[in-house]
């Protein structure tokens, strides 16, 4: 059985409610290290080991996709989860990226 506090997520989110509710949630069963900007995250996925990538794409000083990139010239293999508004441009770009899937999820309106 795999003590899932050994598995390391890279939480990136510029909003900072956002960053901090979805952190406290994650920490619940994982260890968790935590960016403000793609640029952030890029200098600490260098610094931990990180099984997992969780990133928006918007964000100050580096997005969540020039991150991605960066990070998979050091391990093209790391899974990823990008979330944020969805944009078609950066759909067909995530698709281009060999080890991220690009899927898009269909939310249902609110009425």
């Amino acid at each position: 059985i795999m003590n899932f506090k050994e598995f390391t997520i890279l939480y990136v989110e510029d909003e900072g409610i956002i960053r901090s509710n979805v952190e406290k949630c994650l920490n619940y069963v994982f260890n968790v290290v935590v960016a403000k900007d793609g640029q952030e995250g890029l200098e600490l996925y260098k610094q931990h080991k990180v099984d997992l990538v969780i990133t928006d794409i918007y964000m100050p000083q580096k997005d969540g996709i020039s991150m991605l990139e960066d990070i998979k010239q050091h391990n093209p293999n790391i899974p990823c989860i990008v979330t944020s508004a969805y944009d078609p441009k950066f759909l067909n770009i995530l698709k281009s990226m060999d080890s991220c899937k690009g899927e898009k999820k269909e939310r249902k309106q609110r009425r």
